[in-house]
Formats: C-alpha cells, sequence, structure tokens
C-alpha cells in the first residue's frame, strides 16, 4: 500500500513538472515568435519611409534626400569631377541625363531623372539591374560591369537614390553617401 500512495505521489509532482514545462516553453515560443514581428515591422516602416528597398541590396543601396532635386552643376559644386556626358541615354529607363565622373577617387556615375519618384522607382530598378550581377547571385566582389554608355569597365557595386538623381558607385555605398552628404551641406 505504502509503494502505491508513493507512486501516485510521485505521479502528481510530474504532471506539476511536465505543465510548468509546457507553460514555459509556450510562453518561449510566443515571445520569440512576438519579437521578430516586431523586428519585421520596424523594418517595413524604415522601408516605407525611405522607399521599397529590396532586403537582398539593402547592403548597397540607400535611398536619400527625398525632397531635393539636383543638377549636374550642383554635383560639380560639391566636388565631384565630371567626366562624360552621356549621349545615348536610350538604355536608362526615364533618365533626362546621364554622366560619369568622380569623387573621393572612386567612380561615379550620376543619373537625373525629372522627379524623386522617377529615380524611386524607375532609375532604383534600372540601378538594381546594372550593379554588380555577381553580387546579387551571391557570389563575391569583383566582376565587373559599364554604365550606361561606358566602353571602359567599371566596377559599380552599390547605388543610392538621392533626390531625383541615382547615383552608382564603384566598390561600395560609402563614395555615395559622402557625395549625398557635401550636397546636403
Amino acid at each position: 500500500m505504502k509503494h502505491v500512495a508513493l507512486n501516485l505521489s510521485f505521479l502528481k509532482h510530474s504532471r506539476w513538472l511536465m505543465l510548468a514545462i509546457l507553460v514555459g516553453a509556450l510562453a518561449l515560443a510566443i515571445a520569440c515568435g512576438s519579437a521578430s514581428d516586431d523586428k519585421s515591422s520596424d523594418s517595413g516602416d524604415a522601408a516605407s519611409a525611405e522607399g521599397e528597398v529590396d532586403e537582398e541590396l539593402a547592403e548597397v543601396s540607400r535611398i536619400l534626400q527625398p525632397g531635393n532635386t539636383f543638377t549636374v552643376d550642383d554635383f560639380v559644386a560639391a566636388g565631384w569631377k565630371q567626366s562624360n556626358k552621356y549621349d545615348d541615354i536610350s538604355t536608362v529607363p526615364e533618365a533626362t541625363e546621364v554622366y560619369f565622373g568622380f569623387f573621393s577617387a572612386k567612380d561615379i556615375e550620376v543619373r537625373i531623372y525629372a522627379s524623386h519618384d522617377s529615380a524611386k522607382n524607375a532609375g532604383f530598378k534600372d540601378a538594381a539591374e546594372d550593379i554588380d550581377q555577381s553580387f546579387r547571385e551571391g557570389g563575391q566582389y569583383g566582376s565587373s560591369n559599364r554604365g550606361a554608355g561606358s566602353r571602359a569597365v567599371t566596377k559599380f557595386k552599390a547605388f543610392a537614390v538621392v533626390g531625383n538623381t541615382v547615383l552608382l558607385c564603384e566598390q561600395s555605398i560609402d563614395a555615395c553617401t559622402t557625395l549625398a552628404d557635401v550636397l546636403d551641406g
């Protein structure tokens, strides 16, 4: 009789232990699930404030100064050195002018659009296609691309939508964000 009472007592305690473990696991699952939901909604809010940015390209693209409108003279005044103006820009949808030059010893192509919306939509899409294909396919940096009309091979690895313009940047986003900061004054 004593043996049966001991087993019943053990059984009661093991049920409480199993219930406590189950409740703890459920609480942990809910907490982890809501934390990831919060992160995705936060990044969605940031993306909508800055425009729709592809997660794969977040490391190599920026949308800056949506309220500003720039001309090529603004870039020259900021220290960007113009090298070429492309006459045939039919391969760059909705662009009104395309220039090639450099800033901080890095090649930067400046594509000018009629508005920020045009740059953010058509310009962003076209720039995303023009940057390093190997990066977007999961490969390493290093394969070369050509700009809008360049015969020379330039390694555009990043881009920034700055107001009504799109800047294609050599190697990294840093030179373009620095140029945008200088434009902002």
